[in-house]
């Protein structure tokens, strides 16, 4: 048979498979007579009710006509008066039960099988029927090569050459697919090996490669095998597993993504961006796990094609906030967020606002939403990813934060979970972190203990100074009762010389001074025995002297210098500590920008007096300069000073120097005296 022929008989053959569209020809009589029965039904009939018929009326009406054609005695037949000679006789007529749907459903598929049975064995004839085409390179294949409609005829071994070339269109690319796809679904080998699609797939990446085909026919191709495939699914007679397909779905994407990785890129061509997007935005519509095949395509897509991604990006994150809502361990969770937070540390808030904020966005619009899913599991995955990528600040993230859990009916963020989100925020400078983690798994069911322990865990991994930047970032999403919580569980668990001085920044309602008092007394890595002769000493009581509202009484108290007991009878020895003490303490009064000197100098006057009511009582050189600092404040803003506190502090140099070096002291401040009065007095004449 002629390749003509058998083209004609195949057209012949289709026209006569598609159904007919049959006509009739009704009399004007019989349009007449329906005419006059509907006049009479409708004025012998009342309805109270709807004029419109719904689906019970319809099936209420078609059972009034069935019962009236059953009355043969009625005046008024539902049958025309030509057929009635022709109906049954329903004489043995009985009752029966309406079939159910599934069994309605059930006949449906079974015609409709009947049907494309048969269709399929006059194709297969067609097909077996027809010689070996003249010209084949038409349709993708090499000469000497034909295509099998069914599949069959041909072992999986014997593999077509498939030749592509830049005039060969999306629609034969398209075809070559799904019957190569058609060949090993029919083998029955599908669900273990593919060897035609996979010979297609390594054809299609080489094609790309080679840059044959354009960014247009690229996603016309992909669009064409996923109808395919749907189709497929779709059978009612041998429909396709979900998981087959998106095996064959993940496969040309993963040899999309080679074939685009592969081909020469220009930055000014843009054209391939349409191509990456295509991939990604078809990645996010697979039902299945598509982190690995999303990691793949973000990290071969070139750098200067990132700002065309924001949207096919965004679908991805759809679907993986939308996989997360659903209920499963937190441990697979964490898992997902790390390996997803890969990809997308490529992205960031700078370079693409837009989808960060429709991601957060797409989380709130299921707050509300009862009908799909967890929305404290979905917001926790999203802050996580968030917290993981680098490219988002904190400030964003806080921000992120305290839209997610603003309302009223909305259930807040745990400790624990903020706790984490903060860690995993920081997670690249924390080295021991199974000691964090720890420290958190043993706060399960007590919320208020987080802080406590994260604290704590800190302190023993010495980064206590990410304690601090917890407090700002509890600050930020405003929660200022949980940075005092946090200075509290900081001073219960820490205890050392600055505890004291940490309980005086507490009781002021400045947690973050407690906090940093207790960071600079860990950073200075010195003995409880020897922290009043280390520099952090000095640098915690500037610190705490910078606080406004701060009594500085309260200072001398936590330090125990102040003024002793009127029942106490007898001196006692002081210590090389309390020296030290007396020393810092000194100093920082004296020193201090926000103390006056009045106050400066009862302050420091407590503490002379301190170390002159104990045994053996020697003022150290420096309680000497820091008086000295205190009094020669007048002189160095040009006044006369005052002679009382002149006289005191050259009183205390004669007990602890001697009489020379208060005589040369003297005359000093006498001649800083005199220069100050003739400045003055010239200034007044």
């Amino acid at each position: 048979m002629s390749p003509s022929l058998a083209s004609r008989c195949r057209r012949v053959t289709h026209r006569h498979l598609r159904s007919q569209i049959d006509s009739v020809w009704i009399p004007e009589a019989l349009l007449a007579t329906a005419f006059e029965r509907y006049c009479v039904t409708s004025r012998t009939i009342t309805r109270h009710g709807s004029s419109v018929p719904g689906p019970m009326e319809s099936r209420k009406r078609v059972g009034k006509r069935r019962m009236g054609e059953l009355s043969l005695g009625q005046s008024q037949a539902g049958s025309p008066l030509w057929a009635l000679e022709n109906l049954a006789d329903f004489t043995q007529w009985r009752w029966k039960p309406p079939s159910l749907a599934d069994a309605r459903l059930r006949q449906h598929r079974a015609e409709n099988a009947r049907g494309r049975k048969l269709t399929r064995i006059i194709r297969n004839w067609l097909a077996e029927s027809s010689p070996e085409p003249t010209d084949t390179m038409g349709i993708g294949l090499a000469p000497g090569t034909t295509l099998d409609w069914a599949g069959e005829g041909m072992s999986s071994s014997t593999l077509p050459k498939i030749a592509w070339d830049a005039h060969s269109s999306a629609s034969e690319v398209i075809q070559m697919g799904l019957d190569l796809l058609l060949r090993d679904l029919t083998s029955g080998t599908a669900t273990t090996t593919t060897p035609n699609f996979a010979h297609f797939c390594n054809s299609w990446r080489d094609s790309l490669a080679a840059s044959i085909f354009s960014a247009e026919a690229i996603n016309s191709v992909l669009d064409g095998v996923q109808r395919g495939l749907g189709m497929a699914q779709s059978d009612t007679e041998r429909p396709l597993e979900r998981t087959l397909a998106n095996k064959f779905r993940l496969g040309i994407l993963d040899a999309t993504i080679d074939g685009l990785s592969s081909r020469a890129t220009n930055e000014n061509n843009r054209s391939d961006s349409i191509a990456w997007s295509g991939v990604l935005q078809r990645i996010s519509e697979l039902q299945m796990n598509s982190i690995r095949i999303f990691t793949k395509a973000m990290t071969h897509v070139p750098e200067y094609y990132l700002d065309d991604m924001s949207l096919a990006v965004l679908a991805n994150l759809r679907t993986y906030l939308t996989a997360s809502e659903s209920g499963g361990a937190r441990s697979s969770l964490m898992r997902q967020v790390n390996k997803i937070a890969v990809p997308l540390q490529r992205m960031d808030v700078t370079s693409h606002p837009l989808m960060f904020e429709s991601g957060t966005q797409f989380v709130l619009a299921h707050k509300d939403s009862e009908d799909l899913g967890d929305y404290s599991r979905m917001r926790w995955a999203w802050l996580q990813l968030l917290a993981r990528l680098p490219g988002v600040d904190e400030n964003f993230l806080a921000k992120v934060c305290s839209v997610l859990e603003a309302g009223k009916e909305t259930e807040p963020l745990s400790n624990r979970e903020i706790c984490e989100i903060y860690m995993a925020k920081h997670r690249s400078s924390i080295k021991d972190t199974t000691v964090l983690w720890n420290a958190l798994q043993k706060a399960q069911g007590k919320d208020a203990k987080c802080y406590g322990l994260l604290s704590q865990a800190l302190w023993r991994t010495d980064r206590f100074d990410l304690a601090k930047g917890l407090c700002e970032f509890l600050s930020k999403i405003g929660r200022e009762q949980d940075v005092i919580r946090l200075a509290k569980a900081c001073r219960n668990l820490v205890k050392n010389e600055a505890t004291p001085l940490a309980n005086i920044a507490i009781g002021l309602h400045n947690p973050v001074l407690a906090i940093e008092i207790f960071s600079l007394y860990k950073k200075s890595s010195v003995d409880s025995t020897r922290f009043w002769e280390a520099i952090a000493s000095t640098k915690i009581l500037e610190t705490l002297m910078m606080s406004q509202r701060l009594r500085h009484n309260k200072i001398l108290s936590a330090m125990r210098l102040g003024r002793s007991s009127r029942r106490q009878r007898y001196k006692t020895l002081a210590t090389k500590r309390d020296v030290l003490k007396v020393v810092k303490a000194a100093m920082a009064f004296a020193t201090s920008p926000r103390v006056s000197s009045r106050t400066s100098f009862e302050l420091i006057s407590q503490c002379i007096g301190y170390l002159e009511r104990s045994q053996d009582a020697v003022i150290p050189t420096a309680a000497l300069r820091a008086l000295l600092h205190n009094i020669t404040r007048d002189l160095a803003e040009g006044r006369p000073g005052r002679t009382t506190r002149l006289r005191w502090f050259l009183h205390l140099l004669y007990k602890q120097a001697g009489r020379d070096k208060m005589i040369r002291m003297g005359l000093a401040l006498k001649q800083w005296r005199g220069v100050n009065f003739r400045r003055h007095r010239e200034y007044v004449e």
